[in-house]
């Protein structure tokens, strides 16, 4: 079997994971609910007669370039909460020479820029996250619905899931949410949703979550994509009580992989008596993870400067930083934290706390540290050890650990 070649009818697609230098080189960029999508628009709809088709949620490609592919003549629109995949995509679509086809892929927060724009089909990859799913189908309603006597016919809806991930409440959701919803049966353990947009249904917003703690002195605000939505992750809430100190002033601090912006905008909180000023850094893959810390951060009590000082940057681990913040890096960064994510998409992977470790170590100054939390049989000390040179831990309990890495001088 061929990892990379994806056969769709009679033509192949070359696709690969994002990033491509992953350790574990049996992962493909696609799974068996992206064929079973493709396989059943292809074999059912006219393409070649679509103007605009609407993709959400595709991980690295598949449905992107597949229907570049059957759909030449169509402008096709794709939302992603991920910048990975974002990456992914464009790789992909370059590597089966689609990348001159017309493809505009935006941020899932972005679903409503489809308003008063036709398309003829939208396909869905169903998430593990029930807020985000929930989300996304509110926005393409309100967007594609339409009411009983109306011309213009909705776009054709086709979603797709591994077996595992269609669950009562998905299947709940979408009676909430659309109209007429019926499944397939089940094919390589993959299986295919249909339904249908309607104004008929109550078109409520999805709100931001906004969790409140007694461990911290500020508002923590989700947006629907975020992890640990509904309460604070407790490797953060164990990474708390072991924040590193501001202790000259402006200080560069990047808070890589930030979340909801817990630990950045605890760090600025817990030092904000010491009227030590910091420069902070939120940097994430998700769109929703940034707008999130944003929103956190700026309802908080931290000062004004360090507010205003504060940078958003969405990116794959610090490459993007990297890349803009040329300055920042000359200098040195003073403290990198980190809450490292041990899973891609819907698969666990070590390849992207590698890169972040990886990356921190790059940016830092001689003398600067890295400091992570992390679940204790993930051995992230390992890592730190033959990157570093060695590592301290700051602390542990029987299920985390935190760990301190200083750049050599």
């Amino acid at each position: 079997m061929n990892i990379t070649q994806l056969q769709i009818q009679e033509q192949q697609l070359s696709l690969k994971r994002f990033p491509t230098n992953q350790f574990d080189k049996s992962l493909r960029a696609w799974d068996a609910a992206d064929e079973y999508i493709i396989d059943h628009v292809a074999s059912t709809l006219d393409l070649q007669s679509f103007t605009h088709i609407v993709i959400v949620n595709d991980s690295f490609g598949a449905l992107t370039c597949a229907m570049s592919k059957l759909a030449p003549n169509a402008n096709i629109s794709v939302f992603t909460d991920s910048y990975m995949s974002k990456c992914g995509i464009e790789q992909n679509l370059k590597g089966s020479n689609l990348d001159k086809n017309k493809v505009t892929i935006e941020s899932s927060l972005d679903i409503d820029t489809l308003e008063n724009k036709r398309a003829d089909l939208v396909l869905v990859k169903i998430p593990r996250t029930l807020a985000f799913i929930e989300y996304s189908l509110i926005e393409l309603n309100r967007v594609f619905g339409v009411d009983e006597e109306a011309k213009d016919k909705p776009p054709v809806f086709v979603a797709g899931a591994m077996v595992k991930l269609v669950t009562s409440s998905v299947m709940q959701i979408l009676d909430e949410t659309m109209v007429n919803t019926t499944t397939s049966l089940a094919r390589k353990k993959a299986r295919l949703i249909f339904s249908s947009f309607s104004k008929l249904k109550h078109r409520f917003s999805m709100p931001v979550n906004e969790v409140s703690d007694k461990a911290l002195n500020f508002t923590l605000y989700n947006y629907p994509n975020v992890f640990c939505r509904d309460q604070v992750d407790i490797g953060a809430r164990y990474m708390l009580k072991a924040l590193p100190d501001i202790t000259k002033p402006n200080q560069v601090i990047v808070d890589l992989g930030c979340g909801n912006g817990i630990l950045g905008t605890s760090l600025l909180l817990q030092n904000k008596q010491n009227n030590m000023q910091a420069k902070l850094i939120f940097v994430d893959e998700s769109y929703m993870a940034i707008a999130s810390a944003k929103s956190t951060l700026f309802s908080s009590e931290a000062d004004d400067e360090s507010k205003e000082t504060a940078q958003f940057i969405v990116g794959h681990c610090l490459k993007e930083f990297a890349n803009s913040h040329k300055s920042d890096i000359e200098n040195g960064i003073d403290t990198v934290i980190c809450n490292p994510p041990f899973h891609q998409q819907n698969t666990v992977v070590d390849d992207i706390a590698w890169q972040m470790f990886s990356d921190a170590k790059n940016v830092l100054r001689p003398g600067g540290e890295l400091r992570i939390v992390g679940n204790r049989h993930l051995d992230h000390g390992a890592k730190l050890s033959k990157l570093f040179g060695g590592c301290k831990v700051i602390a542990s309990d029987n299920k985390f650990v935190i760990l301190s890495a200083i750049k050599p001088l």
